[in-house]
């Protein structure tokens, strides 16, 4: 599938998502309060570095940005999907604030983006769904002030190795082991053997010596090399990695014991804690511009 058929399939989602997708910040919400402790966190973090002015890449339907301007911050924002531009402007309406200060942007095409610059950038829930990554650091490179931060979440690629389920088979079989070293048989063997003990379903279909697994969508990112692969050659030093949405047990347990496994996994939530490498299944870079 082309980078612009996926685009378009993401665009659509969001659309569709658009009418309820604040809900996924409030306090009552049914799910785990990932939403929430991110932005809990980045806010703290903005103001530790004494931040005035920020951008707010794929805005949504501008949740974030009202409790980032209800900190003081001066805040603009923009979104792919032209559902939530709409939702957000509704939004920042209701709350008495301008609905100008969003618009509908792409962050891979420079010319959509906002021409001025700013202290912050926020990319939260963005980049796993980017085609080219490095294009749309470069254009927050470009929109940051001396000294400026981006703040961007990844989804964590190390947390394959705790879940041990099908993102295990993917993690292992494609980016651990390097199948196309094996000869056939022998590669045949490793594919059973972790199928086999991760109790699931055994890929049958191969390109250019990668198991094809048609039901994972989302990029992943290992903290461990992101910086030396995303961030250094774009002109940022990253200063922190901050773990977010931990997991006390692997995933197959949250249905089992719904309300333990919140309990345990919200005591977990401290956001520089070593194990968020394996059990948390995302994280934000924190990265100072380079000048």
């Amino acid at each position: 599938m082309d980078s612009g058929s996926d685009k378009e399939k993401v665009r659509k989602y969001y659309d569709q998502e658009a009418g309820d997708y604040h809900k996924i910040y409030q306090e009552e919400c049914d799910e785990y309060p990932a939403n929430q402790i991110r932005l809990n966190f980045v806010v703290e973090r903005l103001k530790q570095n004494r931040v005035r002015t920020v951008l707010d890449t794929g805005c949504g339907t501008c949740t974030p940005m009202l409790r980032l301007l209800k900190e003081g911050f001066k805040v603009k924002g923009f979104d792919f999907s032209e559902e939530m531009v709409k939702a957000g402007k509704e939004e920042l309406e209701k709350a008495g604030a301008a609905p100008n200060l969003i618009g509908q942007g792409d962050l891979e095409n420079a010319s959509t983006l906002p021409d001025e610059k700013f202290d912050a950038i926020l990319a939260l829930g963005v980049f796993p769904h980017l085609s080219d990554e490095a294009k749309a650091l470069s254009n927050m490179r470009q929109r940051l002030n001396k000294g400026g931060l981006v703040f961007i979440q990844f989804r964590n690629d190390l947390f394959a190795a705790f879940t041990l389920n099908k993102y295990s088979l993917d993690f292992f079989l494609n980016r651990v082991i390097d199948l196309s070293s094996l000869p056939d048989d022998v590669a045949e063997e490793v594919i059973s053997f972790y199928s086999e003990r991760l109790k699931t379903d055994k890929p049958d279909k191969r390109t250019k010596g990668k198991i094809s697994f048609l039901d994972v969508r989302a990029t992943f990112r290992n903290p461990l090399t992101v910086e030396e692969e995303l961030f250094k050659p774009i002109g940022f030093s990253v200063n922190k990695i901050h773990f977010y949405h931990y997991h006390a047990l692997p995933p197959i347990f949250e249905n089992k014991y719904p309300s333990l496994f919140q309990e345990l996994s919200l005591r977990l939530e401290k956001s520089n804690d070593w194990k968020g490498y394996l059990m948390a299944s995302a994280y934000v870079v924190e990265a100072i511009k380079n000048d």
